[in-house]
């Protein structure tokens, strides 16, 4: 029987973070597909199906606020659980309306990232 490999989606407009987070993902064993903004992150999913995304909230084009209101409105994607990852002020607060399964603030420990990564996913795959 082969291991489950399971995803992540990796939104974020930073290229040198989304690198250094899918390569860090990929390492851990994770499948990881990347994204640059909200829009693109919603193309991607049209197609793969990611066990977790991780997204950045402060983003051109379409912001993480917005991905994640039309995630949350589409059947077929609202039950992917999101870790928010950003360096917004006030980030608990402003993101609690997010219903996120983690808040991470930016800079993050990769350690604590990865932690949290693998908490959500076991949570949601025992459900």
């Amino acid at each position: 029987m082969t291991e489950r490999r399971y995803r992540v989606l990796v939104l974020d407009d930073d290229e040198i973070i989304r690198g250094f987070l899918s390569e860090a993902l990929n390492d851990e064993g994770y499948e990881v597909r990347q994204a640059a903004s909200g829009r693109e992150g919603l193309n991607v999913l049209q197609e793969w199906r990611p066990n977790l995304i991780l997204l950045d909230l402060m983003m051109p084009e379409m912001d993480g606020w917005a991905f994640r209101d039309e995630q949350r409105r589409r059947p077929e994607l609202a039950d992917i659980p999101v870790i928010v990852l950003s360096a917004a002020r006030e980030l608990q607060l402003r993101s609690q309306h997010l219903a996120a399964a983690d808040v991470i603030a930016k800079p993050f420990d990769l350690d604590d990232l990865l932690a949290s990564v693998a908490r959500v996913i076991a949570r949601n795959a025992a459900s």
